[in-house]
Parts: C-alpha cells; sequence; structure tokens
C-alpha cells in the first residue's frame, strides 16, 4: 500500500501522564507543560509545512483534541478543518483505565502479569490488544493511502502501533517504540526521522 508522508505528534503532557495513571480512552486534562509542548510542537511543524495545505487528522480524545486546537489556533487553521477520527483514538487500556500502574501492578496482578507476559495479543477485560489496535488502524491507513502529506495528533499506544505497521515492523521491535509529548515525527518511505 502506498503511504502518505506523516507528520506524527503525542498529545501533550497530561494530569494522568504526571500520576502516572492508564488513561487509554478515558482523559485527563493538559498540563501547562503540556499546553506549552502543543505550542512548542507547532512551532516545529510551521519549520517543514504549511499546515493549511494538508490534511490535519487527531484523535477524538480530549487531550488529543486540546492539543489539536492550540496547534490550529497557532498555524491559523480554523478548528472545523481538524478531522477527529476514532479509529485513530487510543488502546483501550479496559479495568486499568484511571487507576495508577502501581495499583494494577499489586490489585490487579494477574491481568498485569498476563498482559506482562504477551503485550501484543493480550485483551484486557473491557480493553483491546495490539492485534485489535492494528486491525483499526490498517483500516484508517486504506482510507489516507491517497494523500501525499498528513499531520496526526494522537498518542503513544496508537503512534507506535501506528510506526509499526508503516515499517511493517516485527511486533518485538513495535512494542519498543517510544514518543514523548514533545516530540515530532516525520514518517516517509522507509525512514524515521525526529525533528527539531
Amino acid at each position: 500500500m502506498n503511504l502518505p508522508t506523516i507528520y506524527l505528534l503525542r498529545h501533550g503532557q497530561t494530569v494522568w501522564n504526571v500520576e502516572e495513571r492508564y488513561q487509554g480512552q478515558l482523559d485527563s486534562p493538559l498540563t501547562e507543560k503540556g499546553k506549552n509542548q502543543a505550542k512548542e510542537n507547532a512551532l516545529k511543524l510551521s519549520k517543514y509545512i504549511n499546515i493549511k495545505q494538508v490534511k490535519f487528522f487527531s484523535s477524538p480524545l480530549g487531550r488529543a483534541k486540546d492539543t489539536s486546537l492550540i496547534i490550529a489556533e497557532l498555524s491559523g487553521l480554523e478548528d472545523n478543518q481538524i478531522i477527529f477520527d476514532e479509529k485513530i483514538k487510543e488502546f483501550n487500556y479496559g479495568i486499568f483505565e484511571g487507576k495508577t500502574k502501581s495499583f494494577c501492578r499489586e490489585t490487579l496482578a494477574v491481568e498485569f502479569e498476563a498482559r506482562e507476559a504477551d503485550k501484543y495479543n493480550y485483551v484486557l477485560e473491557g480493553g483491546e490488544s495490539y492485534a485489535m489496535v492494528n486491525l483499526r488502524l490498517k483500516t484508517w491507513l486504506e482510507s489516507v493511502k491517497n494523500e501525499k502529506v498528513i499531520v496526526v495528533v494522537a498518542h503513544e499506544m496508537i503512534n507506535r502501533a501506528l510506526r509499526g505497521l508503516y515499517y511493517n515492523m516485527k511486533k518485538e521491535e513495535m512494542l519498543t517504540l517510544r514518543q514523548g509529548n514533545d516530540i515530532l515525527i516525520k514518517l516517509e518511505n522507509s525512514s524515521e526521522i525526529i525533528l527539531d
């Protein structure tokens, strides 16, 4: 499948990021640092593209939406030009959502250990696996394959899976990928570049 060049962003830091809580498809607000990260990412983007000339996709979850709105405002883009797409909302953590990692490790130890043993396939109660996320991301990639360049604001787990699909990585390699809240990544052909 031909794929567009993707400028890939993660939402700014949130309260729950600081508290080390699983967010998944629940939400918490951006911190002041998170808002500043969104502003910095808008400036980074402006060095490489005119955002008004490409399609701008965002997860509809509050933290990504708020990040996208900050980027749009600083880029002279109208809010209604952002495409909020359900297919790129965060991985669903099921029973872990809203809980701290330490709580899950201790109180939901059986589920925590089972997921750690097979992160790609394990499905938390009420949640998803990476295998399931990959299916929805493949559908989304199919829908954007005719674009030349796009901007995407999403989440760490989604961006990890998206990068893995983009390069046809082995799942073990994909699971090691990280992206900070202030990192802009350019996916193009067979390369991945972190942009300053």
